[in-house]
Formats: structure tokens, sequence, C-alpha cells
């Protein structure tokens, strides 16, 4: 149940998160938070880093139905897998950050990014919470892998 309720907070939180940029902001409007991060809206009809974001019609699908799969096999690892506490955590962040983005892209054809992080010139990539999510569920999984690895052979992570 808690882990059900994480979900729903993770994706929620996301999906408000959008639902207040689109409704206070225009697309490619901008606002300066800090001074290295903005609230900069873009839609985009890729994946990461806009990846395959001229695919149409048939290439939203196509992601709605890949992405969906991914989804159910993390559903599926996460119900039926013995996970410790971290890689449940991990894969639990990435499947709320997944459907959060699958949300969007089935609903409203896009993906709303908005949070631009930058340094002087450097620009890195527009995203959102969901990508945030994932982000952090992908580099928690590494770490427990690592430390797990690390342990199993008898060395000590500091």
């Amino acid at each position: 149940m808690i882990r059900i309720l994480f979900v729903f907070f993770l994706i929620l939180s996301d999906q408000i998160s959008k639902v207040l940029v689109v409704k206070n902001f225009s697309i490619g409007e901008s606002l300066n938070i800090l001074p290295i991060f903005d609230i900069f809206l873009i839609l985009n009809t890729g994946i990461a880093f806009s990846l395959f974001d001229d695919g149409g019609p048939a290439g939203r699908w196509i992601l709605v139905f890949l992405v969906f799969l991914v989804c159910l096999y993390l559903l599926y690892i996460i119900a039926t897998e013995n996970l410790n506490k971290y890689e449940s955590l991990s894969l639990l962040m990435i499947l709320s950050g997944g459907m959060g983005n699958l949300l969007d892209r089935a609903f409203r054809g896009h993906v709303i990014d908005f949070i631009h992080i930058y340094y002087e010139t450097y620009s890195f990539y527009i995203f959102n919470l969901a990508d945030t999510f994932i982000t952090i569920g992908v580099m928690i999984y590494i770490l427990n892998t690592v430390i797990s690895y690390l342990n199993k052979n008898g060395n000590k992570a500091s």
C-alpha cells in the first residue's frame, strides 16, 4: 500500500507541476528563478533529449506503447522479485517518472518540459519532475548495485 501511495504521490506532483506551468506560461516563455535555473516551457514530442521528436502521430503511439510495456515490466519486477529497499525505491521512482511522461504523451501528444538548468553559455536539456524521478531512480539503482558488488566481494564502500 505504501508503494502505491508513493507512486501516486510522485505522479501527482509531476502532473500538478506541469498543469501549473502550462497554465501560467506560454510555449517558449521563461522565468529566471536562480542564476543557473529558469522555468522555461517547451513541449517535447520525442523522448529524452528530444530524440525521435519527428515521428509524427505514428511515432507518438509507438513511444506510448513502448513506455507502457516498460512500465508493465517494472510493475512485474516490483511485484514478483525479492528486492532490497534501494532496488525497490529506485524502480518505484523510475516507474513513477515513466508513468508521468506516459500520461503526457498519451493524453496531450507531447511531454511538458520546463526545468532549465544552465551555467553561463552551457545549457543543460530542459526536463520535468518525471525525468528527475527517473534519473534519481537510475542513480540509486546503480549506486546500490556497485555497493552490493563491493560488499559481496569483501570490499567496503566508504
